[in-house]
């Protein structure tokens, strides 16, 4: 044994852990995507998605994925400089006039437009001011820069507090200074302010840099994000495929100049395979039924408003959260471990528990994604599930229930079990067969023994 395997040992027991009591949440194989998925002989409500909209599944935009592979190839064999597609600038022109930009560069993954926009604008005399909850891969954006430039100044500000943003503005050390925050915030479901961050940056001649990847096709009236809620355009936009268009991929937006110079100066960029051409025809795909069919927007807000109205009527902490992304807060490790593994076990429902160090101590929550994908009694059927577990655990009160009557409840339990055989086949009836037979023994044997005992 190495000391690379001192190194892994402590997280490796805390799995072992979670896996010895059935409660590990993470890498379980699916055999389809979607809002119902398979897993193993189980089928099982799916509220971990990010493919918001549903396109992933959507024929139109699956036939234009097939039809790139037919005109291109599975890859162009190397990185845009070499290898890009009149495919590829099409998609840019159209994203760039839908968002309202004079231009637009795609990346290979929504992780690396984020790193090599910030690598590639950061130096030594840049303060970076940055909200406290943002992404990971605006994090690592940051690592990256500052290790090639040491001097640069790097300040945080409690999440979504204006009154520090500009302190941190007001007190930089550098002239020049760049703002980046989330538009909706992947694990807390809230948005920024960035119409107060962007007369921020304004008042003190700054850059403001928006990642709305969450936001991007799934929020605001026609689906631009939460630039359209607040009647804000950011200095540069960062956005993907991989949530509302349902494949994968990221952009920015910004002007020519701004473009320009990321083209030849991003890394991430410059030095990464190029985005497939199958995933390029999909996004235009994607981005036209975006355009033209706003039925799948409505019924997205509809479903969102829909479940959180639920969740609010059982009780459970939902804290400063909107729109389509609900974290349902319970504060406790174990307890968040405990209930995602009651939901996925006994009630066919994945909803994904955070945990330190992806959120702050104190913070641990499940995280429901909500999709247009959703059915309203797959919602229903959830509901009733965290009814009935929420007073098990004590994080609801005793008697804790929804507004339903038992043969809706009925209805729906039904539907979940008819979606079930019809996404898992054969092997979901025999479970469910078996396990009501063994229900069924155990319940007669008990009656049995008890009238003996009369």
């Amino acid at each position: 044994m190495s000391w690379l395997h001192e190194t892994s040992a402590e997280i490796l027991g805390r799995i072992e852990e979670a896996k010895e009591a059935k409660a590990w949440p993470f890498f379980r194989p699916q055999e389809n995507v979607g809002a119902r998925v398979k897993v193993g002989t189980g089928s099982y409500v799916n509220f971990t998605s990010n493919d918001y909209l549903g396109l992933s599944r959507d024929p139109r935009v699956m036939k234009a994925g097939m039809k790139g592979i037919l005109d291109y190839g599975t890859g162009l064999g190397s990185a845009r400089p070499q290898a890009t597609s009149v495919r590829h600038e099409e998609l840019e022109r159209r994203l760039a006039a839908w968002l309202g930009y004079e231009a637009c560069m795609t990346f290979t993954t929504g992780y690396q437009s984020l790193v090599g926009t910030l690598s590639a604008f950061l130096d030594d005399d840049v303060t970076l001011i940055l909200d406290r909850l943002c992404h990971a891969s605006i994090i690592e954006g940051m690592f990256l820069a500052r290790g090639e430039h040491p001097d640069m100044e790097v300040r945080f500000f409690k999440h979504n507090r204006m009154k520090l943003l500009e302190k941190c503005l007001r007190t930089s050390e550098y002239d020049k200074k760049m703002v980046v925050a989330e538009g909706y915030y992947s694990v807390d479901g809230d948005m920024g302010p960035i119409d107060e961050m962007a007369d921020l940056c304004r008042k003190y001649d700054a850059v403001l840099i928006v990642d709305d990847a969450h936001g991007l096709g799934a929020l605001g009236p026609t689906g631009r994000g939460v630039g359209e809620i607040f009647g804000v355009q950011a200095d540069i936009l960062i956005g993907t495929f991989s949530k509302a268009f349902g494949g994968i991929g990221g952009f920015v937006c910004g002007d020519r100049d701004l473009i320009d110079y990321l083209m030849l100066t991003a890394r991430a960029f410059m030095f990464s395979a190029t985005l497939p051409v199958s995933q390029v025809e999909a996004a235009i795909t994607a981005l036209d039924i975006i355009e033209t069919e706003p039925q799948h927007l409505r019924r997205l807000h509809a479903n969102g408003d829909y479940f959180r109205a639920g969740l609010e009527d059982l009780g459970y902490d939902l804290g400063d959260s909107q729109g389509h992304i609900t974290p349902i807060y319970l504060r406790d490790e174990m307890l968040t471990m405990k209930f995602g593994a009651y939901l996925f076990h006994g009630g066919d429902i994945m909803m994904m528990p955070f945990i330190s160090p992806g959120v702050p101590p104190g913070t641990e929550r499940l995280r429901c994604n909500i999709t247009a994908s959703h059915t309203r009694s797959e919602m229903s059927y959830a509901l009733e599930a965290l009814a009935k577990i929420g007073p098990m655990l004590d994080v609801l009160p005793e008697g804790a229930a929804t507004r339903a009557n038992d043969l809706q409840r009925f209805a729906w339990l039904a539907q979940h079990k008819i979606r079930g055989v019809q996404n898992a086949g054969v092997p979901y009836l025999v479970h469910e067969v078996t396990e009501g037979a063994k229900k069924a023994v155990d319940y007669t044997r008990r009656m049995f023994n008890g009238a003996r005992e009369d």
